[in-house]
């Protein structure tokens, strides 16, 4: 190989005491700039290339984190259902069973704000007890969720949700449910719910093909 980068020019070096580094890099790393970038460099280094290279790759996690995102501000968008049996007609394969057990502290002063919102007529879903278990559903659900998508389900059927507390005030969320593949998931959803899926699952779909560049894997689908 040769010892000057094969696009620039520029002199390929670990560096010294008095000249800084300039090395080349890998194939991969050319594979990957070219793909994302639309460019057709066949070598490049850090002089040449560096400032590009970088731009791509933090241009690419941040649209993951994107997708992340709105994946976790959306969670409830993903079919669960309390149901223990999918409707006829529905082409369902199992995948298998997930569970999540969140625990979430409460205490004293917790405890008295809630009090004394309930007997006021009034449920105080911003703080105390409330807050805290709804805060434990919503992780739970999400933890649901995170196993399922693993899996490469689409749905979770048979959820069912327990609630408890611990000796030290404590409350725990216990959240299970069948992560479930239905083939037509049409033929039992509600459009509008249906439509919210499909931007869930997309954001699902492009983040994991995201992950899949940033791995060095171009393959098509």
């Amino acid at each position: 190989m040769s010892d000057t980068c094969g696009n620039c020019g520029a002199e390929i070096t670990d560096g010294g005491i008095l000249k800084g580094p300039n090395r080349r890099y890998g194939p991969k790393q050319v594979e990957t700039l070219n793909f994302v970038s639309g460019t057709q460099y066949t070598d490049f280094c850090e002089k040449c290339g560096k400032r590009d290279y970088e731009a791509a790759i933090l241009g690419l996690k941040a649209e993951r984190q994107q997708c992340q995102d709105y994946m976790t501000a959306n969670v409830v968008d993903f079919p669960m259902m309390t149901i223990s049996q999918v409707p006829p007609g529905a082409d369902c394969r199992i995948k298998s069973m997930v569970t999540a057990n969140v625990t979430v502290g409460t205490g004293m002063f917790s405890e008295l704000s809630q009090g004394f919102s309930d007997m006021f007529g009034a449920t105080n879903v911003s703080s105390g007890m409330a807050l805290k278990v709804n805060s434990g559903e919503a992780t739970a659900r999400s933890i649901l969720v995170t196993k399922a998508v693993a899996m490469g389900a689409n749905c979770i059927v048979g959820v069912d949700v327990d609630y408890g507390t611990t000796a030290n005030n404590a409350a725990t969320v216990n959240m299970q449910g069948t992560a479930v593949v239905i083939r037509n998931l049409d033929a039992i959803i509600d459009a509008d719910v249906l439509e919210r899926f499909a931007q869930f699952e997309a954001r699902l779909g492009r983040a994991q093909e995201i992950s899949r560049w940033l791995a060095g894997d171009f393959t098509a689908d």
